[in-house]
């Protein structure tokens, strides 16, 4: 058998250094010519599609790209890794990085070696003397390289001098001891099952980490017992990987006490936590203890005056919906706080070659490839099932099991021998019925086995005559007759594709290990589980899923997509089973998943810290929770309808930032310069004008306005998604912008040649310092400002009804959606004064000579009280950030035609 990866390394090797490898034909060229030589040396021969496998496999090592993601701290980090670089001596993470470079994309490896630096940076100098301790969140994608990354932050923190590294790696011992294998090839260098050097020893084996855990075994505290060691007997980090476990928890905090009672302020501690929103979360009520997983892991970071607590997840929901504010008293009687990032929140950039949520289930065109609908399971195995349920197998999963086959044969037809290959059935959540699943599929798979054996090599004709073969066939013709091969070339492949593959169960009461490291010819299985299955766990070269199940919430649904990840050379093979109605939640959630990791880019971009922006992820309009209610904590769902027919969305709040200002002038500027494009401007008496300007203008300002993240009615996604949805349901194309400038006074402004009499606009609640300007009111613009482009006759005869009176803004939004009137954009430069209560008035106080700020309003057509049910709404669920700076909603809302009058 040929070894493609030894082809790949040696020949990727020759391209380290370049800045692009050789065309496609080139590539060829070498690549042969490096087999040849491999041959002639002893390897066996390689075929023509061994070799295609080899350039395909060597272009995406060399092609394959990956973001730096984005990351917000809190205001007191300080730098240090820079100043303390050169008196650090890499050794572990030297390793791992050789390691890295001969298994992962140049530019990941590069990537990730940036990006654990700013993690690393971003804990605190384990030096440094005296207390401390950091809190952190670096969120993933679900199967994109976690594990790889926190690797890398343990390989520099030891390095840096952190003592005690805990990695807590899930609740199944399934995913610990899976856990503890990747570490012990890619960190340690040492099996601690099989007791013999391993993956990066290759490189160097003279030191390793101690450790009191292995693949097979947990902490136990007899175990550790025996060595009879304190920590400062040790000359290397000690490393132990856990299940989150209140038992080992405990036994851990006791070995660290009874050998360790003096001493442990000399070394800090590094905890990751992995799948920081399972079980780590305190699911009670701020007046309660905290739950004992949650409890036992502050309990273990308290007993170190110097830590650093740094949990992964791709599935945040819980963790942003941690109060940062709330402590609890603990039976203990000290105060102790919770597990909210407050130092810091990294979000992770995919590679460009990861399939993932948005590929699957956004994509219209990949989702046609991947998806497959079930719909006929209920006869056979009903989605909802009690734990005696006796399963049959429905013609779907018959069919799902048949697209394995033959995408194993098509791989190994395409040059991937001594490859895993995966297929997962997750249907139910009782281990009883997994068992009876397992017992039917086994069968079935045996019965395949037998009838390829017996037939496949037999001449088409005849083979297609046994009922197997000729199902087998219809699968292909159905699903891969384009990928490459034919029915001729698949089926001579076909007996021995398809006889090693087993069929396993993962759950509490399998004895069955999901192993891939015994393996290194590769292994075939046909996986079945629930709970096992959804959570952290890797299924190595995953190709077909079966997934059946009924949860409705966003981080259960996702952690169970075991089919995200990387599929490098057969994606086009890859197929998820599952109802209409679950990829339609896939794909709500994949879209609010996107949303958070915007809110996380404009966090960065704003320069805000964890604690200072109050987090809001999108809640599905019917029957999808973000996340388990116990795990909520703080959050609420917030029930306010953001329906903008008919509203006004204005900046009502600030970010308190010159360099934000010029940056939201300049985003002002371009939109004056647009509309001057397509329509020559007007004056009016309430500023400058132009009438149908493309939509896009108005998209744009959204888009690129730094809007303070408690501003609700122009918070992006949603304002975003109207405007989208005006254009592509209602074809609104264009609107109309209004550059607001006063009748009187001197010009202060100049706008893309335009000259501005800016608007007075009095603040409330303002310091100097504070980071957000809150205008009085709440509104930017005055009174009358939204009749801009109504022609004067029909202004006169709206406000004739009004004798007296103010005349509501709604009035003009009302006759803009009678007479099919656009959006109207309206732009302001406010001169701002602060507020103080003087007696019974208020008296204002300027803020310095020229102090100037842009804004923006949106006046949308409609009448907002003309109808019972909204056509189109966006809800949130919130955090108790969140829920604190809209204490004050109510004044907002009955606010809203009590606008500042122009001085």
């Amino acid at each position: 058998m040929a070894d493609v990866d030894k082809l790949v390394t040696q020949v990727s090797s020759m391209f380290l250094e370049r800045p692009e490898i050789p065309d496609q034909e080139r590539l060829r060229k070498i690549v042969k010519a490096i087999a040849d030589a491999l041959e002639m040396s002893g390897e066996s021969a390689f075929t023509n599609a061994e070799l295609d496998a080899a350039v395909a496999a060597i272009q995406i090592r060399h092609t394959t790209s990956m973001g730096l993601g984005s990351l917000f701290e809190a205001e007191d980090y300080k730098p240090w890794l820079d100043d303390k670089r050169a008196a650090i001596d890499f050794y572990y993470w030297g390793r791992y990085h050789r390691h890295l470079k001969d298994h992962f994309p140049v530019q990941v490896v590069s990537g990730l070696g940036t990006i654990t630096d700013k993690i690393l940076d971003h804990l605190e100098d384990p030096q440094k003397e005296g207390a401390w301790e950091r809190k952190g969140l670096v969120v993933g994608y679900v199967q994109s390289g976690k594990t790889a990354n926190y690797i890398g932050l343990i390989a520099k923190s030891a390095d840096a001098g952190y003592k005690v590294i805990v990695v807590l790696g899930g609740l199944l011992n399934s995913l610990r001891n899976q856990t503890q294998a990747r570490v012990d090839t890619d960190l340690a260098g040492w099996c601690t099952r099989l007791k013999k050097p391993v993956g990066v020893a290759k490189y160097d084996h003279t030191r390793r980490p101690i450790t009191f855990t292995t693949s097979i075994e947990d902490f136990k505290k007899a175990t550790a017992s025996r060595v009879a060691l304190g920590l400062e007997a040790l000359n290397e980090p000690v490393l132990l990987v856990l299940k989150k476990n209140v038992t080992t928890l405990k036994n851990l905090r006791e070995w660290l006490s009874n050998n360790n009672k003096h001493n442990l302020k000399d070394f800090p501690l590094l905890l990751i936590d992995d799948e920081a929103d399972h079980a780590s979360i305190n699911t009670r009520n701020a007046d309660q203890d905290p739950t004992a997983i949650n409890k036992g892991i502050r309990e273990l970071l308290k007993m170190f005056p110097r830590s650093a607590y740094v949990g992964y997840t791709a599935t945040p929901f819980a963790n942003i919906f941690i109060d940062p504010d709330t402590e609890n008293e603990m039976t203990s009687g000290e105060l102790y706080k919770d597990l909210f990032p407050r130092d810091f929140i990294f979000s992770l950039d995919p590679p460009s070659n990861y399939v993932g949520a948005a590929q699957v289930f956004v994509d219209e065109a990949q989702s046609r490839r991947f998806l497959r609908p079930i719909d006929d399971n209920e006869d056979f195995l009903p989605v909802k099932h009690k734990k005696d349920q006796e399963p049959l197998l429905p013609p779907s999963l018959k069919n799902a099991i048949d697209c394995f086959l033959l995408a194993k044969t098509i791989r190994e037809l395409r040059g991937h021998t001594g490859r895993h290959h995966s297929m997962m059935i997750n249907v139910s959540r009782f281990t009883d019925v997994q068992e009876k699943l397992k017992a039917l599929v086994t069968v079935f798979v045996s019965e395949r086995q037998d009838a390829v054996k017996n037939y496949a090599g037999l001449p088409t004709v005849s083979a297609l005559r046994n009922t197997a073969l000729k199902d087998l066939h219809q699968v292909w013709e159905r699903e891969y007759s384009d990928a490459g091969f034919s029915w001729e070339e698949v089926q001579g492949k076909l007996n021995k594709a398809v006889a090693p593959v087993k069929v396993i169960s993962v759950n509490v009461r399998s004895t069955e290990r999901l192993d891939y490291d015994e393996f290194p010819d590769g292994r075939s299985l046909i996986t079945i589980g629930g709970l096992g299955l959804s959570r952290g766990l890797t299924l190595e070269g995953l190709s077909v899923s079966y997934f059946l199940r009924n949860s409705q919430m966003y981080d259960t649904l996702l952690q169970m997509g075991r089919w995200f990840g990387y599929r490098d050379g057969y994606a086009d093979l890859c197929r998820v089973f599952m109802p209409d109605y679950a990829a339609s939640w896939y794909s709500h959630i994949s879209e609010s998943v996107e949303e958070l990791r915007c809110e996380f880019r404009e966090m960065e971009r704003l320069d805000l810290s964890p604690t200072d922006f109050g987090l809001k992820v999108r809640r599905h309009p019917a029957a999808l929770m973000v996340t388990a209610r116990n795990k909520r904590g703080s959050a609420q769902t917030w029930v306010k309808e953001i329906d903008l027919e008919g509203r006004f969305a204005e900046t009502s709040r600030l970010i308190n930032n010159d360099a934000v200002f010029k940056d939201n002038a300049s985003t002002l500027e371009r939109a004056v310069a647009e509309a001057e494009k397509h329509d020559k401007s007007k004056k009016t008496g309430l500023g400058w004008f132009w009438k149908d300007v493309p939509i896009t203008v108005l998209a744009g300002v959204v888009e690129n306005f730094k809007n303070a993240p408690d501003c609700l009615l122009t918070t992006k996604a949603p304002l975003t998604e109207y405007i989208d949805w005006l254009k592509t349901k209602k074809g609104v194309t264009t609107c109309d912008v209004l550059l607001r400038s006063l009748k009187e006074g001197t010009p202060s402004v100049l706008c893309v040649g335009l000259d501005v009499n800016p608007v007075n606009r009095l603040l409330e609640n303002m310091s100097l310092d504070g980071k957000t300007l809150t205008f009085i009111k709440r509104h930017i613009t005055s009174r009358g400002d939204e009749a801009a482009g109504i022609p004067a006759a029909d202004v006169a005869r709206i406000n004739k009804g009004y004798v007296g009176k103010n005349v509501p803004d709604t009035e003009y939004r009302r006759y803009k959606s009678i007479h099919g009137y656009p959006p109207l954009l309206i732009l302001v430069f406010a001169s701002i004064s602060a507020s103080e209560k003087a007696g019974q008035g208020k008296k204002r106080t300027a803020l310095g000579e020229s102090r100037i700020v842009p804004a923006y309003g949106i006046s949308f057509p409609g009448d907002p009280g003309g109808r019972r049910q909204a056509e189109k709404t966006v809800s949130y669920e919130v955090n108790a950030t969140w829920q604190r700076q809209f204490n004050e909603w109510a004044v907002y809302e009955t606010a809203e035609d009590e606008t500042e009058d122009d001085e």
